[in-house]
């Protein structure tokens, strides 16, 4: 339309529904019109593609397209264990080793005798005591044993100063690590071996350059996370952002349409944690022109002069929507979930097991002991 003021000239628009794909050697939609010599131009852009040129010229480029896959990080529970997570692998090392010399040195201070003379209580301090004073220090709980003599006293005292350091360190860095996402998923190959399920906007090319595309992680993400899906696995935008929003789910969309809904339906966390990953490049988009047209530089000529003096870039800001900006950094909070806590409920239930089939090991002992006594009771 820009053209149209600055050459003056007019022009008789046809609208169509297809750009235009080869069936037995000749294409329907916009190209197949020009192929056919129909239309002189096609007022638009599309996608410059080897099999169009046959058929075709391109006047000049005019906006740069860009599809990705949009996905949200998972949390870093979903990808490990978060409670193995706070310390490295050093600070484990040392707090095993802090906790494992106090157990030996309560073990120790409570067995010179003239100490257990002088308080009884330390008779009570067995190295399974000691052993079961360090679990519940580590654990925040305390000890029914309370001695007299200072020595053992200390190393009581110490013990639990010790835990309390490392226990307000562990749980602040658990509460860090609940509010914040991973950054598990970095290239395609991650994309697949990830837990995400996947989507692909429709489009009259949603299947073609994923087919055509020569990169072998591209093409391992199509075999395993989209072919098997079929049809199920191309939605429309509106569909695909609101799957994005609200699940572990990656959706491959042209950047500006994915955009636009996004900056309209996300809240400002979420905006935050958007991530993509480019799976495939998108060819340059150029105004269509039949084969050999006389327009075809004086088309090219005042196109160039529009990118050149700023005007093609007005109407890309205008039509096509630019990346939501992050603007509180991601603050707020999130609530916390059951996956979330799961490692913790699972060595709940592991815990509770073991106790039952101790009470069935320890009643089996009793009732086994006590048959015994009153059968030699009985001889």
């Amino acid at each position: 339309m820009v053209c149209a003021e600055d050459l003056n000239f007019r022009f008789n628009l046809k609208q169509v529904d297809l750009y235009g794909e080869e069936r037995n050697g000749s294409f329907d939609g916009l190209a197949g019109m020009l192929q056919r010599r129909a239309i002189d131009v096609g007022i638009t852009s599309m996608f410059m593609r080897g099999d169009r040129l046959r058929v075709l010229h391109f006047s000049s480029e005019t906006v740069e397209l860009r599809g990705a896959f949009l996905f949200r990080q998972p949390a870093q529970s979903s990808v490990s264990n978060v409670f193995l997570l706070p310390f490295s692998g050093g600070v484990w090392a040392a707090s095993a080793l802090v906790f494992a010399a106090a157990v030996l040195l309560l073990a120790l201070c409570s067995r010179p005798p003239h100490l257990v003379a002088a308080d009884p209580v330390l008779k009570l301090i067995t190295p399974a005591e000691a052993f079961s004073f360090a679990v519940g220090a580590i654990c925040q709980q305390g000890f029914h044993v309370n001695p007299s003599v200072m020595s053992v006293r200390m190393v009581m005292l110490f013990t639990l100063l010790a835990s309390l350091f490392a226990f307000t360190s562990y749980s602040a860095k658990i509460v860090a690590l609940l509010q914040t996402p991973s950054d598990a998923i970095q290239t395609i190959d991650d994309l697949t071996r990830s837990p995400m399920t996947l989507g692909v906007q429709e489009t009259t090319y949603k299947r073609v350059y994923f087919a055509e595309s020569e990169d072998p992680a591209t093409q391992r993400l199509y075999r395993r996370k989209l072919l098997p899906l079929g049809e199920r696995a191309y939605l429309s935008v509106v569909d695909g952002v609101e799957r994005l929003r609200t699940g572990m789910f990656a959706f491959q969309v042209e950047e500006s349409s994915g955009y636009d809904i996004i900056s309209k339906t996300f809240t400002e966390r979420e905006k935050c944690g958007l991530k993509q990953i480019q799976a495939f490049k998108l060819p340059m988009v150029a105004v269509p022109i039949r084969r050999h047209s006389g327009y075809r530089e004086l088309f090219a000529t005042r196109l160039r002069w529009q990118r050149e003096t700023g005007v093609m870039e007005r109407a890309r800001r205008t039509w096509l929507a630019a990346r939501p900006r992050c603007g509180s950094g991601g603050a707020g909070f999130l609530s916390v979930r059951l996956p979330d806590v799961l490692p913790a409920v699972q060595v709940l239930a592991c815990g509770a097991l073991l106790a039952a089939i101790l009470l069935v090991a320890e009643i089996a002992v009793k009732r086994a002991t006590d048959y015994a006594v009153r059968r030699n009771a009985l001889r």
